[in-house]
């Protein structure tokens, strides 16, 4: 006796690995393979739209369960919709949950009428299981490189507070000199450091943030009762790593720190000039200032500082 039509289709869909859920006109569960009654654990027919939930314990991603009127199977047969790549959970008979990820389109006939919808959909655990276990070690990476930027910036903080009592307590007043530069240096990485974790990039740091703010620290150290200006202009970013960042965050103070030690001698005013240009690991720094300039009759300085570096 001849297989009829509608029997060879109902064997041909329980061959395909995707889970495929066929409705009539109404909306109505007509037929399910054999792939979508595993990744449900169950099959049920003529289940309505607003059924679908409750018989199928539907959930959303976040594990309530799923208004029937937005589920992607409802939405086709009820209004037409095209719905492609929706996720959603399933609770199985055993208590176990799927993740499912599908999509739905209605069904016409060849006079255009729509006769029913069709649902196809693939069980995605393992791929979900596996982006949430990366989520929680990107999350512990992140959390774990805070602690350690916050840590190196406390450490550096308490280098910096040794060094100021080891200033106080030194006589020598080219040694207070050193040292105070040595705490100021340190004070440097620590500001980079800190940036870090309040920036949340934990690897690189964007210096047309930063350094403004650490050659106001340094003018508000040398400034003369106030009389030395400094007027910051950025334009783009300046990204670095954290190695690179401190490396011109270093030099750009030192200039900053050149400037209002030895610019504006005899005088009673400056301003100073930080321009920043950038575009990622591609940066220009200039610093200028208005103050009294090198003479160039005299020598060359031969200085071995790192000013003169």
């Amino acid at each position: 006796m001849p297989t009829s039509s509608e029997t060879l289709r109902g064997v041909v869909l329980d061959q395909l690995g995707e889970g495929v859920i066929v409705t009539d006109a109404e909306g109505h569960i007509v037929f399910v393979n054999k792939a979508a009654e595993i990744i449900h654990g169950r099959i049920k027919l003529d289940v309505a739209p607003d059924d679908y939930t409750r018989s199928y314990r539907l959930l959303t991603m976040e594990g309530e369960p799923y208004p029937p009127e937005e589920l992607p199977l409802a939405r086709a047969a009820s209004s037409g919709e095209h719905v492609e790549n929706a996720s959603w959970k399933i609770r199985r008979p055993d208590g176990s949950v799927v993740v499912a990820v599908g999509s739905a389109r209605p069904l016409f006939d060849p006079d255009g009428r729509q006769i029913g919808a069709a649902l196809t959909m693939r069980d995605e655990t393992l791929r979900f299981e596996a982006e949430e276990r990366l989520k929680e070690a990107l999350h512990l990476k992140d959390m774990l490189l805070f602690e350690v930027n916050h840590r190196v910036r406390n450490s550096l903080q308490i280098v910096s507070s040794v060094i100021s009592l080891a200033v106080q307590r030194v006589k020598d007043e080219e040694a207070k000199k050193v040292l105070k530069q040595t705490r100021q240096r340190v004070d440097v990485i620590s500001v980079t450091h800190r940036s870090l974790y309040e920036l949340g990039t934990h690897d690189r740091v964007d210096c047309a943030q930063l350094l403004p703010e650490l050659c106001q620290q340094v003018v508000d150290t040398y400034e003369m009762g106030g009389n030395i200006k400094l007027d910051c202009r950025a334009t783009g970013s300046i990204t670095l790593p954290v190695g690179k960042a401190v490396s011109l965050c270093l030099a750009v103070t030192e200039l900053i720190t050149n400037a209002c030690k030895y610019a504006f001698e005899g005088r009673e005013s400056g301003r100073i000039e930080l321009l920043l240009d950038g575009e990622g690991m591609k940066a220009t720094v200039e610093v200028r200032d208005d103050g009294i300039g090198m003479d160039l009759d005299k020598p060359a300085p031969n200085g071995t500082g790192i000013g003169m570096m």
